[in-house]
């Protein structure tokens, strides 16, 4: 259920909060995505849903502190993409520095540029940890690695396009990457 709610949150978020400042993808990115996405959820169903498939070793409680750790980074996930759709009035290309707000979610701001990308890891890390399977870790790991990659670049055009952004800021890790 984890998995299929951050999908369908992902969805309605394209649908009703990106504000996208190119409006295509390129065709290879399709392909890419579908190969990715599908093919690791059928890999993560098969071993989850598997009769031989074993529970968390702490039981029911790895998998209540898991929930809660996925659900708080879902709601960071969704509070930073608020705000950052709050940064660009609608049809324009604007870009500003984004800076925390009043949402407690939002204060991540002041140590990381891609915040989106530190709770979505999160969010996953708490579903790694919640269903105790290495192809649910694999998934973490490559989803990780290229949000990494994601953040360090903007990260990069933040420094370049803004003179005055705050250096204390670190991708997507705070102090670490």
């Amino acid at each position: 259920m984890c998995h299929s709610f951050h999908y369908v949150k992902r969805l309605l978020e394209t649908l009703f909060v990106h504000r996208f400042s190119h409006g295509t993808m390129p065709l290879r990115n399709i392909f890419k995505n579908c190969t990715y996405y599908w093919g690791f959820a059928a890999w993560m169903a098969y071993y989850i849903n598997h009769p031989l498939y074993t529970p968390p070793t702490y039981g029911e409680q790895q998998i209540r502190l898991a929930l809660i750790v996925f659900l708080f980074c879902q709601i960071g996930n969704f509070s930073i993409h608020i705000a950052l759709r709050n940064l660009r009035p609608p049809g324009s290309k604007t870009r500003k520095i984004p800076y925390p707000t009043k949402n407690p979610f939002t204060w991540i701001f002041l140590l990381v540029s891609c915040p989106n990308y530190t709770y979505e890891l999160g969010s996953w890390l708490g579903f790694t940890l919640m269903t105790q399977c290495l192809p649910v870790a694999f998934f973490t790991l490559v989803g990780f690695i290229q949000m990494t990659v994601w953040a360090k670049g903007k990260h990069r055009s933040y420094l370049k396009e803004f003179r005055d952004y705050p250096t204390l800021r670190s991708p997507i890790l705070p102090f670490i990457l």
